[in-house]
């Protein structure tokens, strides 16, 4: 138990310094408006979680009625993994991310959605973690935790929903959301019974895609502390 709340505490220190730099660096210091956006997008996060238990609840009953029980089969184990789970969980993201663009009392900018999307999936993040606290290992806490998995298919969405305001074309937004969902639903695939039964090689997706989770992270930090940006990322589009 002492290795599991070690685990907990320490996998939380990169969401909530991403969270104090995203809002307190990237932007010029005196934006509070800015800032209050950031607190919305936060708050917008943690309600997420009460998003995601109703859609899951009602997918999870839909899949039983379809047969798809837990663990039943691994048919059974990709619909509660991608579907009563990671979309979910994208969907109630997405949804209190354009709650918190929809409430802004002031212009924002491609960085600033990025931004505002990252800090949602952080704030789901972090009440979603106090339940994975409960039901891992510690090593699987602190992977998630240090990886800020959420943040990371935060910002590949974030992103390319800026890109579908700055263009105008809509497919951007989906083609973010559609690789979040994806990316999110085969990690946690990748960690199911039902696909380690599929032989050995198995444990190389999950292992693949931390790594992947850990490049986005690393050009997610570069693109918000890179200070010469392109005029695209930093002139309002509201």
């Amino acid at each position: 138990m002492v290795m599991i709340i070690g685990a907990f505490i320490v996998s939380m220190i990169p969401a909530v310094l991403l969270f104090f730099w995203l809002k307190d660096k990237v932007r010029k210091p005196e934006d509070e408006n800015y800032k209050k956006n950031c607190v919305n997008a936060m708050l917008n996060g943690f309600l997420s979680v009460l998003l995601v238990i109703l859609f899951s609840g009602v997918l999870s009953i839909s899949a039983n009625l379809l047969g798809f029980k837990d663990g039943s089969s691994i048919w059974a184990t990709m619909f509660h993994d991608f579907i009563a789970i990671a979309f979910s969980e994208e969907l109630a993201k997405t949804l209190m991310f354009r709650k918190t663009l929809k409430n802004s009392e002031s212009p924002y900018t491609w960085q600033d959605m990025a931004a505002f999307m990252v800090i949602v999936s952080l704030g789901f993040e972090i009440l979603e973690s106090i339940v994975y606290a409960f039901g891992t290992s510690p090593g699987q806490i602190l992977v998630r935790g240090i990886l800020v998995m959420h943040g990371g298919f935060g910002f590949i969405e974030g992103y390319y929903y800026g890109k579908a305001k700055y263009t105008g074309k809509k497919w951007y937004a989906v083609l973010g959301f559609a690789l979040a969902w994806l990316m999110h639903g085969a990690y946690d695939f990748g960690l199911s019974e039902s696909f380690a039964a599929l032989g050995d090689w198995t444990p190389f997706l999950s292992v693949s895609l931390a790594g992947v989770s850990l490049i986005i992270l690393v050009v997610m930090v570069i693109f918000f502390a890179k200070k010469n940006k392109k005029e695209q990322y930093t002139v309002p589009l509201q």
